[in-house]
């Protein structure tokens, strides 16, 4: 019935998916939390979050954090079954916690409003989503895509590099190696082996693997998540030893045709920042024909002092690591 209800609800995402609360249950310093609602044997309401935290059981107290990535979910966006959801996330979260995110993947201001109670607690925050519709000809989609964009590609498939979807364990494995490279050059934090390990077993119908090699050596790699009409951008990392051989645009071109393709109609590149500040990844992006929207994002601060200490810490660790 949960996953009916989700592929049935025309907000519903593969993050409300009783899949994904298993991969978040089998994922290291991750505790998934799944509410639903239910009349007359039937499924109205569903809302999921990831609670995540770093440095063990001594972290949680500091770095404790709950993303409900897409929102909860109501039928008919129904004020009581939301008024329900809300109430009951609140009463079970853990008190450890530091504070609770929404994050949008399609728009849900009028959702999160005010005739809720329990949705007053959280205060919007603006926030772009980049998305690139994909149910167009490969001829408009090329030229969607900047010059540069298009020039790399092109330098790329003269240099010889080659796109693949990975299917066997072992390449799949070596995507995430490379992605761990990635984001530890970046200094910035990537959820643990765990969360992958057991992809392809518990939701093989969502999750999709690629990668880009300069002959036998894989130089970039890519996770995407497909659900219903969306593919999403989840994870992706490439080998800077060959950055000068454009592995990344040649990588997302190659996805991008892969996703047309296959028949889905959007493809959600993720977050592009806040509003009014720059933000250089909006940029790169918006460079592929994403169009931006503000969906926002939705915090509430359990415990506000260590919410704001924690923030400038994560920002002054980012502009130490950055000089």
């Amino acid at each position: 019935m949960w996953r009916e209800f989700v592929a049935e609800h025309p907000l519903g995402t593969v993050f409300h998916t009783p899949e994904m609360w298993k991969v978040y249950g089998v994922t290291e310093n991750v505790k998934p939390l799944a509410i639903a609602v239910e009349v007359e044997g039937h499924v109205v309401g569903v809302l999921l979050a990831q609670i995540m935290w770093n440095g063990g059981t001594i972290g949680k107290p500091l770095t404790g954090r709950s993303i409900i990535t897409g929102g909860p979910l109501a039928i008919d966006n129904d004020e009581e079954v939301l008024e329900m959801l809300m109430e009951a996330y609140r009463e079970r979260l853990p008190k450890w916690v530091v504070y609770s995110e929404i994050r949008p993947i399609y728009p849900i201001d009028e959702l999160m409003n005010e005739r809720v109670n329990e949705l007053k607690r959280w205060k919007r925050v603006g926030h772009y989503n980049l998305v690139m519709r994909v149910d167009k000809s490969e001829e408009e989609l090329w030229n969607g895509m900047h010059k540069e964009r298009r020039r790399n590609v092109g330098q790329a498939e003269k240099a010889g590099l080659r796109f693949e979807e990975v299917t066997e364990a072992a390449g799949r494995r070596e995507v995430v190696a490379l992605l761990r490279k990635t984001y530890e050059r970046k200094h910035v934090p990537m959820a643990d082996d765990s969360l992958f390990a057991r992809l392809t077993e518990i939701m093989p119908e969502f999750v999709r693997f690629f990668a880009a090699y300069k002959e036998d050596k894989m130089i970039a790699g890519q996770i995407r998540l497909g659900y219903k009409d969306l593919l999403y951008a989840w994870y992706a990392g490439s080998d800077e030893d060959y950055f000068k051989l454009r592995p990344n645009d040649f990588t997302m071109w190659n996805v991008i045709r892969w996703a047309h393709e296959k028949g889905y109609k959007e493809f959600d590149f993720g977050g592009g920042g806040e509003p009014g500040k720059a933000y250089g990844v909006r940029d790169y992006k918006l460079k592929y024909g994403c169009e931006m929207f503000d969906y926002g994002r939705y915090v509430w601060a359990h415990r506000p002092v260590t919410y704001w200490a924690a923030a400038k810490a994560y920002a002054l660790y980012h502009r130490i690591k950055g000089k």
